[in-house]
């Protein structure tokens, strides 16, 4: 029978398990070794055809945005430490969203919170910054009924950042991670793969807009793993599971325009 799916080829739950696991760039070449990837040199998408030389129930690399000419615009990040603040924002936007989104599930007619502080005070409770060094000197303070210190702990588990360093290797991996509204796999490529552009433009309630700061993230790693799963009661009628890809700055043969591209199989 011909393979059509990475489960032909992989047990899906416990690949995803090693993968988030993984820490450096030897335990991810193993983790791609396992799976059906066609040649980044025998497989080049073309806008105009890119079905040519594509390969049923087989892996591809395929240029984020679509765009073989993406390299410049992800560069444009100086310093790693921008793009580890963008994708943190990015998790702070989609805790944001899935508030929002649930909020119209009770109410389809709730006011949008007119910018970011208005949304975080209305979903989370939050005070604007000056007042938290009043609350804590406060002893009768709280924030929903807990001190403020504890209820600021238990949020913090809503948005984890995370630095793995092995040994070794001498190298890095940084995890970041959110309870947020998430993404349905099929819409991953409109979204966290996609490079310029955002559904943002009507959502004066969250601080990104142009698409293109959380991408900057691909250009300071040898390999990105994307994972997201969308928020079980957001799911739009679209079917619920994980979605994954891993991305790689590709270089192509007899070539001298290397570019950024993910691992999709349609």
């Amino acid at each position: 029978m011909k393979p059509t799916s990475i489960a032909d080829y992989i047990k899906p739950v416990a690949f995803l398990k090693q993968a988030v696991q993984a820490t450096t760039v030897k335990s991810i070449m193993s983790l791609l070794s396992q799976l059906p990837i066609v040649d980044e040199n025998d497989y080049a998408y073309d806008p105009s055809n890119p079905c040519k030389n594509w390969i049923e129930g087989k892996l591809h690399w395929i240029p984020l945005g679509k765009d073989r000419g993406n390299a410049g615009r992800i560069k444009l990040a100086s310093r790693p430490e921008g793009p580890i603040a963008e994708r943190t924002i990015n998790g702070m936007e989609a805790l944001i969203e899935l508030m929002r989104r649930l909020e119209l599930l009770q109410d389809s007619t709730a006011p949008a919170p007119q910018n970011p502080r208005e949304a975080v005070a209305r979903y989370f409770s939050l005070p604007p910054l000056d007042q938290i060094p009043r609350m804590q000197k406060n002893p009768l303070a709280n924030i929903k009924g807990q001190k403020p210190q504890k209820f600021a702990r238990d949020l913090a588990r809503l948005l984890r950042v995370k630095v793995a360093y092995d040994k070794e290797n001498k190298e890095f991996a940084v995890f970041i991670e959110d309870e947020g509204i998430g993404q349905t796999p099929i819409r991953m490529h409109e979204t966290l793969l996609s490079l310029g552009s955002s559904d943002k433009g009507d959502k004066p309630y969250l601080i990104g807009l142009f698409g293109q700061g959380g991408s900057s993230t691909y250009a300071t790693s040898e390999y990105s793993w994307c994972v997201s799963r969308r928020a079980a009661q957001l799911l739009d009628g679209k079917p619920d599971g994980v979605g994954w890809t891993v991305v790689k700055q590709m270089f192509p043969k007899n070539r001298r325009d290397p570019f950024y591209a993910y691992l999709t199989m349609g």
